[in-house]
């Protein structure tokens, strides 16, 4: 379960001139980000997530640019997203390109997971870093909404603008250039990353879609993504599944095989092969999120029973004290 979530070295195109007009040193940033300059230069291959978290965070504190993450994602070029970005492009509805960038964008980008859900009025595409490791990251959660932004601006017009954007990390002092960059209400210290829109723009079409392009593109990123290693790093990839399934209530293992198109006993066998039962990978899962969501007062104990699949906080309790000995509140009060 140590296997580093990963993401295509071509994010960081453009970076170090970024940093550079910023008022900055890239090398000295990168020494300080512990990364090596070569990395950067491998457009076919992939940095750790943590990696490119360092190096954003460590170039606002160098450039004394708070928005550093969020300036960068402003300028970013998605087609060097590839294949991912063209097939997004060229699908025929706002629907279909949402759709598209959730199913493909493992492709990418290896260490976040992107979830796109209708509710009620309004579509919501969250964006969710799969790293527990990194300890700040508002400059890679507003770099990938500007990206994103971005990129759907390209894509649908350049005047096009969310219903809302939401962000999991908390307010900065200054929200002025978040207001900028995204035209639309901003709300922070949220649950997840997410950019919100009209439920009415799924149907919209896209304006310079390209039918028999789209079939191309689509053949050819199915292939891709059927030749993604299958039992490398499985324990990682299974971990980030039951993860994704946990705000819909208690994983089981029949939804988490689904998504690894394999049955239930095979996932299980192929678990037990590695000296873990899917059960205890759940319960480890929830245990190493509660720490986390604990050591902050951003969310009640009925908010993390809730983002941990427990449908009461008595459920979550007895659960957390089975792990620790010692009840949430208690925890929550001790860490603080």
């Amino acid at each position: 379960m140590n296997a580093e979530p990963m993401i295509a070295a071509t994010v960081t195109t453009g970076l170090l001139d970024c940093i550079v007009a910023a008022g900055g040193d890239p090398d000295q940033i990168l020494r300080k980000a512990g990364v090596q300059r070569s990395l950067l230069a491998k457009r076919d291959g992939f940095i750790a997530t943590l990696a490119f978290a360092r190096i954003l965070t460590e170039a606002g504190r160098a450039t004394g640019d708070e928005c550093f993450g969020l300036h960068f994602g402003e300028q970013f070029d998605p087609t060097d997203a590839g294949a991912l970005f063209y097939v997004v492009l060229n699908s025929p509805t706002m629907l279909a390109a949402f759709e598209n960038w959730v199913r493909y964008e493992h492709i990418h980008n290896r260490g976040a997971t992107f979830r796109f859900r209708i509710e009620g009025d309004l579509g919501y595409l969250r964006y969710v870093l799969g790293d527990f490791g990194i300890d700040s990251r508002r400059q890679q959660n507003e770099f990938s909404m500007a990206a994103g932004i971005k990129s759907l601006r390209i894509i649908v017009g350049p005047h096009w603008t969310p219903h809302s954007i939401e962000f999991a990390h908390e307010a900065p002092a200054e929200i002025s250039e978040h207001a900028r960059v995204f035209g639309c209400g901003i709300k922070f210290g949220c649950l997840w990353n997410a950019l919100i829109f009209k439920k009415e723009d799924l149907d919209r079409s896209l304006p310079v879609a390209d039918a028999k392009l789209y079939g191309i593109l689509k053949q050819h990123v199915e292939r891709v993504l059927s030749e993604l290693p299958q039992e490398t790093d499985l324990l990682a990839s299974v971990s980030r599944a039951i993860v994704e399934c946990l705000a819909d209530g208690p994983p089981n293992l029949e939804r988490v095989a689904s998504r690894f198109a394999v049955s239930p006993r095979s996932l299980e066998r192929r678990l037990n092969e590695r000296g873990v039962s899917f059960k205890e990978l759940v319960s480890e899962m929830r245990k190493r999120l509660a720490l986390e969501y604990l050591t902050s007062d951003r969310h009640t104990l009925t908010d993390i029973a809730f983002l941990l699949g427990y449908s009461e906080v008595s459920a979550f309790n007895r659960a957390f004290k089975r792990w620790t000995g010692s009840s949430p509140l208690r925890y929550r009060l001790g860490a603080s």
